[in-house]
Order: C-alpha cells, then structure tokens, then sequence
C-alpha cells in the first residue's frame, strides 16, 4: 500500500484536474477510467462514470494497488474507441524525460512557448502538457483538425505519439507504480483561465521545429520526393517501413520515428493506414540497434506490414 499523501489531498487533486476537462457532462457522455494492477499482471480494466465525483472516487481506490488514467476526452456512452469520443475539452502532449530532456530542460520548454498550457502535470518520467480550449473540438473537421495540431505539437516538442483523440493518461493524485518506490502523479501547473482557440495552438504548432519533414529529407536511402507524391495502396507499408529504417539508421528514437510515420500517413498515403498499424510498423523497426546496415539501403521496401507485427 502506498501512504504518500493522505486521502483528502490525492481527492482534491484529482478533482481538480477532472473538473477542467469534464465538467457539465451531457447526459449521454461518460468518463472513462482505465486501471491496471501495479505488478503488471492481467489486462486493463475499464469503468465508464457519469460525474466527475464519481470518477474520481475510483481513481483514488484504485490509486494504492494500481496505475490509474482517464480518457482525456468524454465518451459517448460505454466506447472508449476513438468513434466513441463526443468531443475534445483540450489539446495535449507527452513529454518524457529522455535523451538531453532533463526535467529541466523540459520544464524550460514548456515555459517558452507562446501559448503557455493551462495545465502540466508530472506523470513521473516527464510532463503532461494541457490546452484547454475555449470551445471544445466537437465538428468531425474540428476533429480531425485536433488530432493533426497534436501531431505537431508531439513532433516539434520532440514528444511521444499520443495525439488519437481516445488517448488515456495519468491522473493527479494517483501514483505511477513503474518504480520501486512509487511516484506521486502531480498537477504542476494549473491556469483554468488560460484557454485558446484551436487555431492558436495550430499557429504555436507549426511555428515549432518540423522534425517530421526535416528528419525525412535529411535521410539518405529516402527518396526525398516522398512528401510530394501520393503514396498508394499495396504500397504503403513498404514505403511506411523504409523511411522508418531510414531514421533509425541515424539514430532516431522509438518516439520520434512514430511522429513521421504519422504525418507522412496522413499527409501522403491514399487512403491513411490506421494509426495503430502505422504506429505498429514503427515500433517494429526501432527494435533494430540504431545504425542497423540493414536499413541503409533499399532492403528495408521488402518489410510488410505482416513482417512487422
């Protein structure tokens, strides 16, 4: 059992997060909280809660045996798939502390943004970056729009991949079990006032670094047309596999290479693969030792996607 904090405090904080991205809830929409037992054992288990006292009362029970996450955004109903999102209250990013981000170095980043987040929390390896929007993302446009914005905030902060609008993450308040002494999961930063319109956070985003197509062009064993050309069916996950070998030949992380895969997906491919098959293909090929030889040279078109499962 883990005794860090009393049980008030955990509440509040979870409260207080929740409230932000939840509060007035249409009588349709659910809260979803997912939970896994801290040893790692067994599958995620899912509960769909109509208030956010509710939620949060399940989040602190869960908190002392498990690692706790809420869907960022509301549920419509018992789906927590993306079709299942009604809408999206705010924009987010994951930023680990890897490679040269110290905890400093991100906090840092984070403060010389010019739309500055509204809420940041500390997950235990890194931070939780929120947008609060002032009205949420609702229009299947708006969407989609969402999701593309979030892309680039995660490739231009160098952050993970978690830009699908059913993404779960961690709940102040509650503990990442990953350690041996467990972290508190902490709510760093919380401006309820700051909120901006989706366009704001689309002109930050593409004003930040485009590691997406500078990493691509930069590769030898690309072809550097490959942003200007459709790229067609039967022929994606070849081409998908390739500019992945070609980033991981110079070194590129897991992260990073999911972030071009899924802006060269959606900016090029006809039609899109699914996110969790092009993230899939990528992840796949960041198991091979940076620099492989293998993935110098065009050998890399003769991986599948049903290589790369």
């Amino acid at each position: 059992m883990v005794h860090h904090e009393d049980h008030e405090d955990l509440h509040q904080k979870a409260k207080q997060y929740m409230d932000l991205l939840h509060h007035e809830l249409a009588a349709e929409e659910r809260i979803e909280v997912r939970y896994r037992e801290a040893n790692g054992s067994g599958s995620m288990r899912q509960q769909f809660l109509s208030t956010v006292e509710e939620a949060v009362d399940a989040a602190i029970r869960f908190a002392q045996t498990s690692d706790v996450y809420v869907g960022v955004a509301p549920r419509r109903g018992e789906d927590g798939t993306k079709s299942g999102v009604s809408r999206i209250p705010a924009l987010w990013a994951d930023l680990d502390l890897k490679g040269d981000y110290t905890r400093q170095r991100r906090s840092e980043q984070l403060k010389e943004l010019t739309c500055r987040p509204s809420m940041v929390v500390w997950s235990g390896n890194g931070y939780h970056a929120y947008w609060l929007l002032e009205e949420p993302a609702e229009s299947k446009e708006d969407l989609e729009t969402a999701e593309r914005v979030m892309g680039l905030l995660a490739a231009g902060l160098e952050g993970d991949p978690v830009q699908d609008r059913s993404r779960i993450l961690r709940v102040p308040g509650t503990f990442n079990h990953k350690y041996d002494e467990p972290q508190t999961v902490l709510l760093k930063r919380c401006k309820p006032d700051a909120r901006y319109s989706l366009d704001q956070i689309l002109e930050m985003a593409k004003a930040l670094p485009k590691i997406s197509k500078s990493a691509i062009e930069s590769v030898s064993g690309v072809q550097r047309d490959v942003l200007n050309a459709p790229i067609s069916e039967g022929n994606r996950n070849a081409v998908l596999a390739s500019v992945a070998g070609s980033l991981r030949s110079r070194g590129l992380a897991s992260e990073t290479i999911c972030v071009v895969l899924l802006e060269v997906n959606r900016l090029r491919c006809d039609p899109p693969l699914e996110e969790s098959e092009v993230l899939s293909v990528g992840k796949a090929i960041s198991k091979y030792p940076a620099g492989e030889p293998r993935y110098r040279r065009p050998s890399a078109s003769r991986v599948y996607w049903k290589d790369a499962r």
